[in-house]
């Protein structure tokens, strides 16, 4: 164990899907030193980076955060370990890809810079990016984002957010969409792990299959299943798992 990278998965309530997946054994989380450090996500908009390390913003919240941590840590410093995986965190990418489309859509005067410029500022604006960032900055360990995944499947909400020529749009636009932000990411440290093309639909939906149970009934078009935080560790285990643990 002493020899194994650490790796951590820190997240708001995105990340119970990762749980899931090791807990329903969908997912490998072998040869690494594990830790989860989350919770649910209204305590994300106190989140600051100070001394290198993540400290929710008051001490009922960091109760909250160690309640969920084997370790019951209060806090969360990035030297500690060797990757961490941003899992959610409250960083929607979503609505902005509609938003870009739709202003593609509406005439020429959207130069490549401005839609540029949307993306990059709309992402690097949300506080779980800059809690990711923070993290980054120290140099420490390597750092893995996975925003939260495109709203599930809905033909009512296909109808209306999502016109025709935007749907001819999305197999060229929305791979720029996440090439951008990948190399914005990679600015500030972070690798970005775009959410995994097998688990979308009509180009910018989340396939229903990755939904949590009883989504409709719930009115949950947003959380994610265990098959879903498989896909996502698949993407990022092999990386962590490679990596030398420091120290």
């Amino acid at each position: 164990m002493a020899d194994l990278p650490r790796f951590c998965i820190f997240g708001d309530s995105h990340y119970a899907c990762l749980r899931q997946a090791e807990a329903e054994g969908l997912a490998d989380l072998s040869g690494v030193e594990l830790e989860y450090w989350g919770h649910v996500g209204s305590g994300f908009r106190f989140l600051q980076v100070r001394d290198g390390a993540v400290h929710p913003g008051d001490d009922k919240v960091a109760r909250a955060f160690a309640r969920f941590n084997a370790k019951r840590r209060l806090v969360l410093p990035a030297a500690d370990f060797d990757a961490i995986l941003v899992m959610g965190a409250r960083v929607y990418v979503w609505r902005m890809f509609i938003s870009v489309l739709r202003a593609l859509e509406s005439g020429p005067f959207l130069s490549q810079g401005l839609m540029r410029r949307m993306l990059v500022d709309g992402f690097r604006c949300q506080v779980g990016y800059q809690v990711t960032a923070g993290l980054a900055a120290t140099g420490t360990a390597r750092i893995f984002l996975a925003p939260v995944a495109y709203y599930t499947e809905n033909p009512a909400v296909l109808a209306e957010l999502v016109t025709p020529g935007m749907q001819q749009m999305i197999p060229e636009r929305v791979p720029e969409f996440w090439r951008i932000l990948q190399e914005a990411a990679a600015e500030d440290g972070i690798d970005l792990v775009p959410q995994p093309d097998e688990t979308v639909t009509q180009g910018i939906f989340t396939g229903a299959e990755y939904a949590v149970a009883d989504h409709l009934a719930k009115a949950d078009y947003e959380h994610r299943n265990a098959k879903y935080g498989a896909v996502i560790l698949s993407r990022v285990m092999p990386v962590a798992r490679s990596l030398a643990r420091r120290g």
